[in-house]
């Protein structure tokens, strides 16, 4: 990694470098999101808590993600993962854990973030940080609907 790239808007867009892991970085970056949620589920932690760790991993995406993109002289690189934790993160905000919910949740994330239909491509096209960030915000959020009606009626999940 050159000296160009060890920034802290670096370090913290791609989750402590993570995002340069060789294969399918955004899905590591989801795989951060669902282990911030299990960790919150696990320890018992209220609603309110999680959805203050959502927005603050929002506002470090916000805050960080347009530096890294001009640290990385690329638009929207694919190692910024950040918005991938932050999005994962909003897909399973207030749902209980299972083994079902981790491995649905996790696919509805990776698909609605990768194939981006309207109106998440519209989003994705915003300058810097915002469409780095928003795009994924909406997938979590799409992600998130789609899994609580899912669980509304398959309860056993």
């Amino acid at each position: 990694m050159s000296e160009q790239r060890k920034t802290l808007a670096v370090f913290v867009s791609t989750m402590a470098f993570t995002g340069f892991f060789p294969i399918m970085p955004g899905t590591v970056g989801t795989i951060w999101g669902l282990l911030l949620w299990y960790a919150t589920t696990f320890t018992k932690q209220p609603l309110i808590f999680q959805t203050i760790l959502a927005a603050v991993f929002f506002l470090l995406g916000l805050i960080f993600c347009g530096k890294a993109e001009k640290d990385l002289c690329k638009h929207d690189p694919g190692s910024v993962i950040v918005d991938e934790t932050a999005a994962a993160f909003l897909t399973f905000l207030g749902v209980h854990f299972s083994l079902w919910t981790a491995i649905i949740g996790l696919f509805l994330n990776r698909f609605f973030d990768i194939l981006k239909p309207w109106p998440i491509n519209k989003l994705q096209k915003l300058p810097g940080a915002w469409g780095i960030m928003l795009d994924d915000t909406a997938a979590g959020i799409i992600s998130r609907l789609i899994l609580g009606a899912i669980i509304y009626f398959c309860p056993q999940i």
